[in-house]
């Protein structure tokens, strides 16, 4: 004989696996008789032909105690058990589609239908029902093993409960790897999704999963700790970045955070992976003027706003050192012959650097200046005299600006650099609205002026000596 079709606005069916004589039990919370009146008949069928009503009136006793605390609740619980190790579908029936579920047994492998209106047995000024605003933790840890065996919720768990708002923890270490973009369309508006999903087996988070968030919603270590995550797209509705997403994606791989603000991305869990030798350069040429003697090859520039990061620093000479910019407040190294030597710095991909300014022995310049994280409020994009007066400096790269777009001073940038003799066409090129009044003044050396700083609009008064 056929199965009888589930009704899914009244019935809960769930896959349990249980060893010989376990308990398998289901915990309901208590209500007061009105509301188990309004309730009905609530039925476990255990699929061995054993079936249970519940009773979830409240004791006269255990209604005393809660009034006294209201933090306490009252719970019935439900077990059962099979003479053989086994797989069953486990079906609950509530002939009024309300449910005051608590917890589903520890061993529930799956949830395979959606579930019915949840209540605790609250009611308005009418008398009627009201649904419950918050979705428990229906599967909890096994306390031997600390593993929680849900492995799969339907697609359409939640399509008889829109006013669910609050999921602390509802499917925090669940076992499944994934659920759909749809999976929350049915709620009105999410308000907490503290640990929803925390530590739990996810490999992907699709586009607007979490679409019915708001500025509002406390996303506190939503899916921190999923170890398993290999995707996520910006699970928010376009435009809406929740307030609170302290350790949202806390423990991700740095490439998680794609999809969010760069300032907000230490809230969300992001660290900034470590310069490593394969990440790009700056290089440029160093002849030093003692040995033996530490001498300032970059000098670091005061920032307002925090950043943290580190260097990895090839001098040239046979030694490399990683280098914490907030640590010091120059790069400073000691060479045992006075010649030229090539030094190169790495610094974390894509990410900005603490900017700086190259000491008085720079040679030549051989790449474009890494991304700048901005200076003081009041000097952010300014970087008046980056390079004025580095007597030996020969050389600089093409594109020298093209990572900087939001430098807007370059006023005397290599003023009195009179060896200057290389330098690009394109050395301003991505540059808008820039003043670079005397950037070249007292540049003896230099044949030309390049055509990207001849195109500005500028004070040639100060063209001294440039070759204007």
């Amino acid at each position: 004989m056929p199965a009888a079709k589930l009704d899914s606005t009244k019935e809960l069916s769930v896959t349990i696996v249980s060893k010989a004589n376990e308990k398998v039990s289901f915990e309901f919370f208590c209500v007061p008789q009105l509301a188990a009146d309004l309730i009905g008949e609530i039925r476990i069928d255990w699929s061995d032909g054993r079936v249970n009503s519940v009773d979830c009136a409240i004791s006269d006793g255990a209604l005393t105690e809660m009034v006294n605390n209201p933090q306490q609740t009252a719970a019935t619980t439900i077990e059962h058990s099979y003479p053989t190790d086994g797989k069953r579908t486990v079906r609950i029936t509530s002939t009024s589609g309300f449910l005051p579920l608590k917890e589903l047994p520890l061993q529930t492998i799956s949830i395979d239908s959606a579930l019915p209106v949840l209540t605790c047995g609250e009611t308005d000024e009418k008398g009627a029902l009201t649904a419950c605003d918050t979705l428990p933790r229906l599967v909890g840890d096994d306390p031997i093993t600390g593993q929680c065996a849900l492995g799969f919720v339907c697609p359409e768990l939640l399509s008889n409960n829109p006013q669910l708002a609050f999921f602390d923890e509802s499917f925090r270490h669940a076992g499944f790897a994934a659920l759909p973009a749809r999976f929350f369309s049915s709620c009105v508006k999410i308000k907490s999704l503290v640990r929803t999903f925390a530590e739990s087996a996810l490999e992907s988070v699709p586009a607007g999963f979490l679409g019915q968030a708001s500025y509002d919603t406390v996303c506190e270590e939503t899916f921190a700790g999923c170890s398993k995550l290999e995707q996520i797209e910006n699970p928010f509705k376009k435009g809406v970045l929740p307030c609170c997403l302290e350790g949202f994606l806390q423990g991700a791989p740095s490439r998680f955070f794609f999809w969010c603000e760069p300032y907000r991305r230490e809230e969300l869990g992001w660290i900034r992976p470590s310069a490593q030798d394969s990440d790009p350069s700056f290089d440029f040429e160093w002849t030093p003027s003692i040995v033996g003697a530490p001498e300032q090859l970059v000098i670091f520039y005061p920032i307002d706003l925090e950043l943290k990061g580190d260097l990895l620093v090839d001098w040239g000479d046979g030694t490399v050192e990683r280098i914490d910019w907030n640590q010091v407040d120059a790069l400073e190294h000691a060479y045992d012959a006075i010649k030229p030597y090539r030094v190169r710095i790495h610094s974390t991909a894509d990410e900005p650097v603490r900017p700086f300014q190259l000491g008085r022995h720079v040679r030549k310049i051989f790449s474009p200046l890494p991304i700048f994280h901005p200076r003081t409020a009041e000097a952010r994009g300014d970087f008046c005299g980056w390079a004025a007066n580095r007597r030996e400096l020969t050389d600089l790269p093409s594109a020298f600006f093209v990572n900087n777009p939001t430098i807007c001073n370059l006023e005397q940038a290599f003023a009195g650099c009179v060896k200057l003799e290389v330098v690009p066409d394109d050395i301003l090129n991505g540059l808008e609205n820039v003043i670079a009044d005397g950037m070249f003044a007292f540049c003896k050396s230099l044949p030309g002026l390049p055509a990207s700083f001849r195109a500005l609009a500028r004070d040639k008064t100060l063209d001294y000596f440039s070759h204007a």
